[in-house]
């Protein structure tokens, strides 16, 4: 099996190696100026956001299973396209969705063994602004939805309430900037839904926090810094009767953040190797959280 990548900086190294690791070693960078698009038998776009549907566009034709960086598509016309399209052999790529923490949630969310889900609170900040650099970087140089932190960071976080909560009605954004009054780097979103309260806060200019509490009425799920736990039952009292917290019980540990978010992505890939290997269909699920995700969050900034 012949598979390629089309892009060539860190993240299409990144998907370079896991798949080497997962013992498929036929895998090389597509180039456009030698390479036909019949030549390989699975394709990895990992290009430029708004080159995704281009490359979509050209591969349907070969009938090739694809996996897609998110987003999708950078605009509403292009999502309403492959609204219509459902490609069975499209797959793209929301990797929290694989992560320790959201496949415990969604399984105390459907068996209820923790009682209601009440809220969940995301936080994930690091000091990138204050870099001599950052002026430089890509997050920073273009005022694309998809490179600034609510597209490239909160998506993310709107796609796992998505996926755990289903259907979200609203999107209130507040954006902010610490660092330079050219692109936000700092932003907080309500994200309204049937199911919970949601709030995340994002920030290219505070210290390191990966972190994501999700509070039942008999327990406590959390992702820290790469580490996930739970804290239950709810009523656990000391020698005089007073409430205390729960005891920690570890459900997964790793040893960052990094080693946490590598992991999901993995089984991102596996899963989507895994519907390659057997020839099956990419589930309609994922594929149609995918297109809403995206179409939710370009609505909610217009």
């Amino acid at each position: 099996m012949k598979i390629s990548i089309i892009g060539y900086k860190n993240h299409a190294l990144r998907l370079k190696s896991i798949l080497n690791k997962l013992g498929y070693d036929n895998v090389v960078n597509y180039n456009y100026h030698t390479d036909s698009l019949e030549d390989s038998d699975v394709y990895f776009i990992s290009s430029p956001n708004e080159t995704h549907m281009e490359w979509i566009d050209k591969l349907i034709p070969y009938d090739k299973y694809i996996f897609c960086e998110k987003p999708p598509a950078t605009n509403l016309e292009d999502i309403g396209r492959l609204e219509l399209l459902l490609n069975k052999k499209l797959y793209f790529n929301f990797n929290y969705r694989f992560s320790s923490l959201v496949k415990s949630a969604k399984h105390y969310i459907d068996t209820k063994e923790l009682g209601k889900l009440l809220n969940i609170n995301c936080v994930s900040t690091h000091g990138l602004a204050f870099k001599e650099s950052f002026q430089d970087n890509w997050r920073f140089k273009s005022d694309n939805l998809f490179s600034s932190i609510i597209g490239n960071v909160g998506i993310h976080y709107m796609d796992l309430v998505g996926y755990l909560c289903g259907n979200i009605s609203d999107i209130n954004i507040r954006t902010g900037s610490v660092v330079s009054d050219n692109l936000p780097d700092t932003a907080t979103l309500d994200i309204v839904n049937d199911l919970c309260d949601v709030k995340v806060f994002l920030s290219y200019a505070a210290p390191f926090r990966n972190q994501i509490t999700m509070i039942f009425d008999n327990g406590i799920l959390e992702l820290l810094d790469g580490k996930v736990t739970l804290q239950t039952p709810r009523d656990i009292v000391d020698k005089d009767g007073r409430f205390k917290p729960p005891d920690y019980v570890h459900l997964a540990e790793f040893n960052n953040s990094k080693e946490y978010y590598d992991d999901s992505l993995k089984s991102s890939i596996e899963y989507f190797m895994e519907c390659v290997e057997n020839d099956e269909s990419i589930s309609t699920e994922h594929y149609n959280q995918s297109i809403t995700t995206t179409k939710k969050l370009l609505k909610g900034v217009e």
